[in-house]
C-alpha cells in the first residue's frame, strides 16, 4: 500500500493518490471516489451519492483526512467536483509499481484492500456490508475468513459461557 501511494504521489496527476486514498478509507469504487463533490464531504464523513445500487451511503473518515481532501480541492482547476479524471494515472502506478492483477481488478483491488484489512483488523462483516454498500450479506462473506478470531465469539457469546456452573 505504501509503495503504491508513493508512486501515486511520483505521477503527474496529483489527484489520484488522494482518489485511492478515499478508496482505501472507505472501501468506495473507483468511480464513486472519482466523481465526488465538495458537497460530498462534510462532519467527518464522505457521502456517496452515484453508487452501482442507486442508493447514497454516508461513510464516516478521519477528521484530518476531512481536511487533506479540503485542502486538495482547488476550485479553479475541478469545479465542484474534488478530483480530475485519474485512471490511467492509476494503471501506470500500478505498472511503476510492479504489481500484478488480474484482469478487471485494477481499481477495484484497493476495494478488495480496504475489505481484507477491516476484517483482518478486526471489524465487524454487518458494519463491512454497509460501508461496502452489498445488498445481501453473501457478498460481504467472502471476507469473513479473514477475521483474526473468526467464529470465536461463539466461545465467549454462547448462553452456557455465561452460567457459574459449580
Amino acid at each position: 500500500i505504501r509503495d503504491l501511494l508513493e508512486k501515486l504521489a511520483e505521477g503527474k496527476n496529483r489527484h489520484a493518490a488522494m482518489i485511492a486514498k478515499v478508496c482505501l478509507a472507505t472501501g468506495a469504487r473507483w468511480s464513486e471516489a472519482e466523481n465526488l463533490e465538495a458537497r460530498h464531504i462534510r462532519n467527518s464523513q464522505i457521502q456517496f451519492a452515484g453508487t452501482k445500487s442507486g442508493k447514497v451511503r454516508a461513510i464516516p473518515i478521519e477528521p484530518i483526512f476531512e481536511q487533506e481532501l479540503r485542502n486538495h480541492h482547488d476550485k479553479a482547476e475541478t469545479g465542484q467536483r474534488l478530483f480530475a479524471y485519474a485512471y490511467s494515472a492509476f494503471r501506470d502506478a500500478i505498472e511503476r509499481a510492479g504489481i500484478t492483477l488480474q484482469d478487471g481488478q485494477l481499481t477495484h483491488v484497493l476495494r478488495h484492500t480496504f475489505a481484507s484489512h477491516f476484517m483482518m483488523n478486526g471489524g465487524n462483516i454487518l458494519v463491512l456490508q454497509r460501508s461496502l454498500g452489498h445488498a445481501n450479506l453473501t457478498m460481504t462473506m467472502r471476507y469473513a475468513h479473514l477475521a483474526p478470531d473468526h467464529l470465536q465469539e461463539v466461545v465467549k457469546l454462547n448462553p452456557l459461557t455465561a452460567l457459574t456452573v459449580r
